[in-house]
């Protein structure tokens, strides 16, 4: 029996610690919680970026999906003595994103639009856009799925990293055996934690992931992935970790009990069924439209041929009279 008493989140503090989800769930599971990225962002400098070829003034609209794309965006403008026009348009992921570019940039003057949250909403907002040429900041192992919407919407994106993400130092400060549970955010954040300690053994730790990347990374690196999140039920890692932890303790702290429930190679195998039914009914609809368009075909075919002997008949009888 493992019971969860003390957690690392590989993030950093919420702002508001006691109005957010984790301080909830560290009172109703009597858990401690430390919060510490075991990664750290990293601008690529004027003189890598320029590698790329990339000029910030060939492009009339800039899509922002974080605050590190932003405040890299600008840095780099300011460093290459770029002086953003105040025609650019900003296209971005999120209300809070779109808010913090005050930071950079009075935002009344500017155009600056934004979705609800996901890329989805994002792209409503952006196909009424479709005459601009975007320029995406991102980091140089982003795994965004914002490239992949602007390339099925058929609206052309130039990928422009501006930053990295790198393992940060954290062996002296963290003692990670004193942990029960890791909450990992980041393919990057699973090599820091190998970078870090050396020779680490996961034991009987639990580890939690959010995104599949993340854990993929993990299962690659010969851990276990526990709970791997978002899942059907639970859209974010909070929500995820609230119902698993209280499924852990329904159960008498027995994981065996409802591991396979929450697991990565589960949810990997109902995202792989989910994908292949989705195939499945799009070419079922595919052949289903292509056996009606023949039919139709068909039938515009027989009613041509009696339409045409109709009219040969008709003529011979003119021709009788």
């Amino acid at each position: 029996m493992l019971k969860v008493k003390k957690v690392l989140v590989s993030q950093p503090a919420p702002a508001d610690y006691e109005k957010s989800p984790y301080k909830a769930i560290a009172d109703k599971f009597g858990l401690k919680i430390v919060f510490k990225k075991l990664f750290q962002i990293e601008g690529l400098s004027a003189m890598e970026f320029r590698k790329s070829r990339i000029n910030l003034l060939d492009y009339t609209a800039v899509v922002l999906n974080s605050r590190n794309a932003v405040d890299n965006y600008f840095r780099l403008a300011k460093e290459l003595r770029v002086q953003v026009p105040i025609s650019m348009k900003f296209f971005c992921s999120s209300e809070s994103v779109a808010f913090y570019i005050q930071t950079y940039i009075q935002y009344r003057k500017r155009k600056i639009f934004y979705g609800k949250q996901t890329t989805a909403d994002l792209m409503e907002v952006v196909s009424k856009h479709k005459e601009e040429k975007f320029l995406f900041p991102c980091s140089q192992d982003s795994n965004s799925d914002v490239p992949t919407a602007f390339a099925k919407a058929k609206i052309p994106l130039k990928k422009a990293p501006m930053y990295r993400t790198v393992p940060a130092k954290v062996a002296s400060e963290i003692k990670i055996s004193e942990f029960d549970m890791l909450v990992l955010f980041s393919p990057v954040g699973v090599k820091s934690l190998f970078e870090n300690y050396p020779g680490y053994k996961q034991n009987k730790t639990l580890i939690a992931t959010f995104g599949l990347s993340v854990a993929e990374a993990a299962d690659q690196a010969g851990l276990t992935v526990n709970l791997s999140a978002p899942t059907a039920t639970s859209s974010s890692m909070t929500q995820a970790m609230s119902e698993f932890l209280t499924d852990l303790h329904k159960n008498g702290w027995e994981l065996e009990k409802v591991e396979s429930k929450y697991g990565y190679k589960q949810i990997q195998a109902s995202a792989k069924k989910a994908a292949k039914a989705a195939q499945t009914e799009s070419k079922t609809a595919t052949r289903s439209k292509t056996i009606e368009s023949k039919v139709a075909a068909n039938k515009a075919a027989a009613l041509a041929v009696m339409a045409e002997k109709k009219g040969i008949r008709k003529k011979q009888n003119l021709t009788k009279a």
